[in-house]
């Protein structure tokens, strides 16, 4: 069959050819047309299925990414009304506390007033009796002998002399109340002061994911897939040197470094047979060749742990007498306020805080020392 050329089948299409044909060559002529055509329509109708594929494949892509920005609007929506829920809470128990005190303030206020009336009454009323004794004795030393020694005995016994027992202004079970309650009462300045720092420290303090950072860590080391986790293998592996890398400490950094702000980060410990971990904060510019200074002097800032002691990196060290070996320890960095204090993870109890003066990024440090041995982060 005779292949239409493109400009006749645009001239069929347009309607360019005016020559009237019978009924059969009419037909011919379509049939022919829509032959000419079907390429055409074939891929059209490819590329309608490959545009409905792709705008449906973007319809679940956006359908998916809604339904994520759905629930992490409904997360926040549920955090604020954690937020306003507890310090609700925390508004109305502070309220209710302040009001029992000044409720017990007042009943003590009562009762000071009350033992204070008694205690006036009473003084008031011996004084009023002495008064009128006074009174009494001195017109009888107006009178005349004779009238005197009328009544000398009665006179006598007027003048002598009778004890007062002064009774107390505040009985001992109110000032054993008002001491008691003093006692709760001087602390509450100091412990709100407290409670407001530590509330501010935990707001701003940034708990962000750390990892270990491969590029620094020793040849005698291995890193779990994850970053999370580092053993002691006593084998050093064939790796290509770097400047960043230990060689002369079995250690690793911590990533990311801090130059700002305040930050925490936790490790849990597992100690090898006479093995030790280390863990705090080291400057960016620690020495990492050859035999390196481990002190705070040398911009490592950390405590070390075997199974029998702990002591701080300090020059010279300090040996730490504590209650018991922590199996994890917690470290808070404040960068501005030069403070890296190391806790004991399961307790809280403080092990070490270091004062220093920053003055470059510093990252988390962590040395493993013997088989065995091993750090993993905690979050």
């Amino acid at each position: 069959m005779r292949k239409l050329r493109s400009n006749q089948v645009i001239q069929l299409v347009q309607g360019t050819q005016v020559k009237r044909e019978g009924p059969s060559h009419q037909a011919h002529t379509v049939r022919f047309l829509d032959e000419a055509i079907q390429p055409y329509r074939d891929r059209l109708r490819s590329r309608l299925e490959a545009l409905s594929m792709e705008r449906d494949e973007i319809e679940d892509v956006k359908c998916g990414e809604d339904q994520k920005l759905q629930a992490l609007l409904a997360q926040i929506e549920s955090k604020k009304h954690q937020v306003e829920t507890a310090f609700e809470r925390l508004q109305q128990e502070l309220e209710y506390q302040q009001c029992l005190l000044l409720a017990r303030l007042r009943e003590l206020e009562q009762q000071i007033r009350k033992e204070r009336d008694e205690y006036i009454t009473k003084v008031s009323e011996e004084v009023t009796r002495l008064g009128a004794q006074v009174k009494e004795l001195e017109e009888k030393c107006q009178q005349p002998a004779s009238e005197l020694l009328k009544d000398v005995r009665i006179n006598q016994s007027r003048c002598e002399m009778k004890t007062f027992v002064s009774p107390e202004a505040i009985s001992p079970d109110l000032v054993q109340k008002i001491r008691d309650l003093h006692r709760k009462i001087l602390p509450l300045p100091e412990m709100m002061r407290m409670f407001s720092e530590n509330l501010v420290h935990h707001l701003e303090t940034d708990s962000g994911v750390i990892t270990l950072d491969p590029q620094t860590a020793s040849r005698s080391l291995a890193l779990s897939e994850d970053r999370k986790s580092v053993r002691y293998t006593g084998q050093k592996k064939n790796l290509r040197d770097s400047p960043l890398r230990f060689d002369g400490l079995p250690a690793v950094l911590g990533f990311p470094g801090f130059s700002s702000g305040r930050h925490r980060w936790q490790v849990d410990l597992q100690l090898g047979d006479g093995g030790g971990c280390t863990v705090g904060v080291a400057a960016e510019g620690v020495s990492r060749k050859g035999e390196m200074g481990l002190s705070a002097e040398d911009g490592v800032w950390a405590v070390i742990i075997s199974h029998q002691q702990c002591w701080a990196s300090t020059a010279p060290g300090t040996d730490l007498r504590l209650s018991e070996i922590p199996r994890g320890v917690g470290v808070a960095l404040d960068y501005e306020a030069g403070l890296v204090t190391l806790l004991n993870a399961q307790t809280r109890e403080p092990i070490f805080t270091f004062t220093a003066s920053f003055s470059g990024k510093v990252f988390p440090f962590f040395a493993v020392w013997k088989k065995g041995s091993c750090l993993t982060l905690n979050g």
